[in-house]
């Protein structure tokens, strides 16, 4: 427990780091296969173990957000639960009991029933459209304005796996609205997401969230680091079916490409207030319109 003792912010201690597991999905015929640290946290909380298959077509294992306010809704179905959740913490020495932070790890499954029927995640043109839907319906874009608010994508860059073409971006907060410094905490909090194509309509996620501490500057060198070390050991293999799908929007859309980078977007939000529940209110009600979800162009 040395390196525990001699922890630091600078050098923080994140336990299991050398016992990693090696989690492999069935993932109706394709397999997807990394290494993760045990999941630490301080709390008690327990997190279930990654099913051993999944099976896309079986409508029961999706939920969708029809119940939603309109202007919440995305049109998309999620994988119940998600595909795996784990926490991972950063310690001080020993002496101190808390952590000082932590990234929360998620893989996710989504069915892009929102993208029109004669697009394809296998075009990378039409897949990377996905990264703008993600930001603004995802948690601190325009429609969770109770949330602090976050903006991106930021450091975007193509991920090939089996042929197809993937995104990692990133999602910061966004101070430009505020009056007051942020804490060196905020600073630290970003998200960060590896979106990879399953089949014609379903995208993969592996998503860090990142949940800072001070100076800033050393949680995010260290829980880059984490994350990298995560990310690099991720492998998906498509199975016969993704493969055909593959081959068929290839030879449909030849020669399509995906943008090397992408500029941040400046969303408007919403003006709202708190609903009233005793007259039958939502939680959030609008009183002025922010930016319009973002379009599909085919």
């Amino acid at each position: 427990m040395l390196k525990r003792l001699f922890a630091s912010r600078k050098k923080p201690y994140v336990p299991g780091l050398n016992q990693r597991e090696k989690v492999e999905i069935d993932i109706s015929g394709s397999r997807l296969t990394m290494l993760l640290p045990p999941h630490s946290d301080s709390e008690g909380f327990r997190r279930k173990p990654p099913p051993k298959k999944i099976d896309l077509h079986d409508p029961d294992n999706f939920y969708t957000d029809e119940e939603s306010p309109e202007w919440q809704r995305s049109g998309n179905a999620r994988y119940k639960g998600g595909v795996a959740n784990r926490h991972w913490e950063f310690y001080g020495p020993s002496w101190r009991s808390r952590p000082y932070g932590y990234i929360a790890f998620g893989i996710g499954i989504t069915r892009e029933d929102a993208m029109p029927e004669e697009m394809s995640c296998f075009n990378p043109s039409h897949f990377e459209q996905l990264i703008a839907h993600s930001l603004y319906f995802g948690a601190g874009g325009p429609t969770s304005p109770d949330l602090p608010r976050t903006k991106g994508p930021f450091n975007t860059r193509l991920c090939q796996m089996s042929g197809a073409t993937g995104f990692y971006f990133e999602r910061h907060r966004d101070f430009a609205h505020r009056t007051q410094e942020p804490e060196a905490f905020e600073q630290a909090s970003h998200s960060c997401t590896l979106l990879l194509p399953l089949e014609h309509r379903y995208s993969l996620g592996v998503a860090f969230r990142y949940f800072g501490y001070g100076p800033a500057k050393d949680s995010l060198a260290n829980m880059n680091k984490l994350r990298d070390l995560v990310l690099n050991s991720v492998q998906l293999e498509l199975g016969s079916t993704a493969k055909n799908q593959l081959a068929e929007a290839q030879l449909k859309w030849p020669g399509s490409r995906a943008s090397e980078s992408r500029k941040p977007i400046n969303w408007k939000y919403p003006k709202w207030r708190n609903g009233k529940y005793h007259k039958g209110e939502s939680n959030i009600v609008i009183i002025e319109s922010g930016s319009p979800p973002p379009q599909f162009s085919p």
